[in-house]
């Protein structure tokens, strides 16, 4: 009941630029700044939060007291209590202790450029939502998140090129070798294929 009852107005609410209202909504506390709170507002208020991702194309939640991978997991679970971690993706990552679905954007050093990019678009069915969290600042330069609404890089594309992706569809190709093969900047290319697939029989995959 008291989840139930939890008004809106309870955070503050804004944009990461002050001066548009588009890009990240912004979700910060206005009173109480506790893990519970959030969970608790969140569970309330999961239809909100939800229009507001597609309205806008992300939601930043910053300022609580999020101190830990399953904190943040917690935290996660209160918006989307369906999450999945059967398939993780072409970059090595690695599970946080004392979690199941909070796992580590890619293995790899800040300075490694990683492109803009849909995630998991080769899948029969893209997840529909990614959630990122920041438990750590870097101690040097890079490392952050970058966004891209891909929704306006396809309404900029030119029409032709738009019908010609519509009429001829894509097909991905993507190569991946054997442990110590090769050595790539490529983050979506750095596992073997073995433990991509989860298996070494090439009759299986």
């Amino acid at each position: 009941a008291k989840t139930a009852n939890m008004p809106i107005d309870q955070v503050t609410i804004s944009f990461l630029d002050p001066y548009q209202s588009s890009g990240p909504l912004v979700i910060s506390p206005r009173f109480d700044d506790s893990l519970s709170f959030l969970t608790q507002w969140l569970t309330a208020h999961r239809s909100y939060v939800e229009s507001q991702m597609l309205l806008h194309g992300a939601v930043l939640i910053r300022g609580f007291q999020i101190n830990d991978a399953p904190d943040f997991e917690k935290a996660i679970m209160a918006l989307q209590p369906n999450l999945s971690d059967s398939y993780r993706g072409t970059s090595p990552r690695s599970v946080f202790a004392g979690t199941k679905y909070t796992f580590s954007a890619a293995d790899v050093p800040v300075n490694y450029p990683i492109a803009q990019h849909l995630e998991m678009s080769f899948l029969k069915a893209p997840p529909r939502e990614l959630y990122f969290g920041c438990l750590k600042e870097s101690s040097s330069k890079g490392g952050e998140t970058s966004l891209c609404d891909f929704r306006k890089v396809y309404r900029d594309l030119d029409p032709d090129l738009r019908r010609k992706f519509q009429d001829k569809k894509i097909l991905y190709r993507r190569q991946h070798g054997k442990v110590g093969e090769r050595w790539t900047f490529d983050v979506g290319a750095m596992l073997p294929w073995t433990q991509l697939f989860g298996t070494s029989s090439r009759a299986e995959v």
